[in-house]
């Protein structure tokens, strides 16, 4: 059985967008992180797991959990309430994660929660970051997407450093062996041609981000 947990943190929230996204999907754990405990009350959610220094979360909504299972962490620390959050779940036996409230305008952190998404990978964990427009989550091996499950119709593939052996079948823009490096855009904007799409790779990470205008 996949153990699939849902962390809710507290980059933007479409909260009409989240309740209808968790309402397809079936989650056995909730960790709500910082401002992701007010998310959770506001679409009503109650977290099994709590944790953050809470400075973006209101006072009032603290209280009102704070006889729950909650860690109070430091506000100086070496790490983000959301990249403790997906510590969490990786020692809670995750199989899976999705992030709701992992976007926003805050890109430092956008940034360093895909890193996250490396070090769940790294950890044997299937994680994803989701929002209204986007998908995203991070590969080392060869991924097939299904046209009817993907979620928007752009496809682009970023790699985490330097990624060879790139091979695309089924999508517009081809790619044969190919080596893709951060600093280009090949991996930008595709879309897929034929039901299922196939990304093969020999050594690297990649981030495949799924997008809606």
């Amino acid at each position: 059985m996949v153990m699939h947990i849902l962390i809710l943190t507290g980059g933007d929230l479409d909260r009409v967008f989240a309740r209808s996204y968790i309402q397809t999907q079936k989650f056995d754990k909730v960790i709500a992180a910082d401002k992701g405990l007010f998310y959770a009350e506001q679409i009503g959610i109650r977290p099994d797991f709590i944790l953050g220094d809470f400075d973006s979360c209101p006072r009032e909504t603290v209280k009102k959990f704070e006889k729950e299972n909650i860690m109070v962490l430091p506000r100086e620390k070496d790490d983000t309430d959301t990249g403790i959050a997906m510590e969490q779940a990786v020692r809670m036996g995750a199989d899976k994660v999705t992030v709701l409230g992992s976007t926003g305008t805050r890109l430092d952190h956008v940034l360093g929660n895909m890193g996250q998404l490396v070090y769940a990978l790294k950890h044997g964990v299937e994680a994803y970051m989701v929002d209204s427009h986007n998908r995203i989550r991070a590969v080392d091996r060869p991924l097939c997407i299904d046209k009817n499950e993907q979620f928007g119709n752009y496809i682009s593939l970023i790699p985490v450093g330097t990624v060879t052996g790139v091979t695309l079948h089924g999508f517009y823009y081809p790619l044969n062996d190919d080596t893709l490096l951060f600093h280009e855009t090949w991996g930008i904007s595709n879309e897929l041609t034929e039901e299922t799409g196939i990304v093969e790779m020999k050594t690297g990470t990649l981030l495949v981000v799924e997008s809606k205008d």
